[in-house]
């Protein structure tokens, strides 16, 4: 072999490493990246799954606070009523005590004005 030959061969073997080597760290970044993205959606999968957890712990506390707050307001209303009705039995007593009593004051009335008149 000459030196030319031997010159191109040592070229072509140096090249042939180079793309091996290449392919190599290639190969060895994209492990890196599947393994750190598995890693990524572990955690991120993690982090769902806890928030998923603590919003429904949060909506189950808030249910039970809308809760307590109806039964109070429900409370409340009963009592409003009841008051209410008690106000209009009494108010309808009255206007009934009421409209008994006035239509013997109008009628007297009536009789004045129509003594002055005459």
């Amino acid at each position: 072999m000459n030196k030319k030959q031997l010159l191109k061969s040592f070229q072509e073997l140096k090249g042939e490493i180079e793309t091996l080597r290449k392919k190599h760290v290639v190969q060895g970044l994209v492990d890196k990246f599947h393994t750190e993205k598995k890693t990524l959606e572990k955690r991120i999968e993690k982090t769902v799954v806890d928030e998923v957890k603590k919003a429904k712990k949060f909506l189950t506390e808030q249910k039970k606070e809308l809760n307590k707050i109806q039964k109070k307001v429900e409370k409340i209303i009963s009592q409003k009523k009841s008051e209410a009705k008690k106000t209009l039995k009494t108010a309808q007593k009255a206007a009934k005590k009421a409209t008994k009593k006035a239509p013997a004051k109008r009628v007297a009335k009536t009789t004045k004005k129509v003594s002055k008149k005459a």
